[in-house]
């Protein structure tokens, strides 16, 4: 009896039941060759073994919706911060412009003002000349077919020279008045030439001369007036 127990307790002691399945394992084994079952653990641990996948599962699940969830994230702002790098330099192109017109329509006036300015004086100063070199002839004993033809020539020039006068200062109107007051002095002078010569029975020379000197000087003064004002 006691060598039979101890030969059972031998056989015990060199085998290792699984308590998951009931398989007998050799005492070496640390898995059951059945269900693969870890032989060193309890039967209860080894039933919470069984849902440690399912967990890990889970946990595996989270972790990947996590990892998916924060490379979204992340191509977005890599999305955003690459938009923001294209857009950038169109708006600062823009600014550029921007800046660039309220520049130019700053510096538009005064360089017109300038050009204008230029322009005026080159324009009155040619109106001046033009009268002057009239009022000369009219002293140079011309007849009145030659003084008809020099005061449309200087009609013609005057149309042509004005326009380009583009000032409208105080003296600036001053001068367009004088200008146009010697005007209406040589083309009255003219129209009493001629009425003399058409009624030369009436009217002598000596009334023609009267009455022309007489606006030739008025002319005279309003040349002299109309460049007084060009005096800045």
């Amino acid at each position: 009896m006691i060598q039979k127990a101890a030969t059972i307790n031998n056989a015990t002691a060199s085998t290792k039941k699984c308590f998951h399945c009931g398989l007998t394992n050799f005492a070496q084994t640390d898995r059951c060759k059945r269900c693969k079952s870890d032989l060193s653990l309890p039967l209860k641990v080894r039933k919470n073994d069984k849902r440690m996948p399912s967990n890990s599962a889970e946990v595996g699940r989270s972790s990947f919706s996590f990892t998916w969830i924060l490379a979204s994230v992340v191509v977005v702002l890599l999305g955003l911060v690459f938009f923001y790098m294209r857009q950038a330099p169109e708006v600062g192109l823009e600014a550029v412009v921007a800046q660039t017109l309220v520049t130019r329509d700053a510096e538009q006036p005064e360089q017109n003002a300038v050009e204008q300015n230029s322009q005026s004086e080159a324009a009155a100063t040619q109106i001046v000349t033009d009268l002057k070199r009239f009022q000369d002839a009219t002293e140079s004993g011309i007849d009145y077919n030659e003084y008809d033809k020099k005061l449309s020539s200087l009609k013609s020039d005057l149309n042509n020279t004005l326009p380009s006068f583009v000032r409208h200062d105080a003296s600036d109107e001053t001068f367009r008045q004088e200008v146009d007051a010697a005007l209406r002095d040589y083309t009255a002078a003219g129209n009493w030439w001629k009425t003399t010569i058409t009624n030369s029975t009436v009217f002598t020379e000596a009334d023609r001369n009267e009455r022309t000197q007489r606006n030739f000087e008025s002319a005279r003064t309003h040349i002299t007036n109309a460049e007084k004002t060009l005096v800045r």
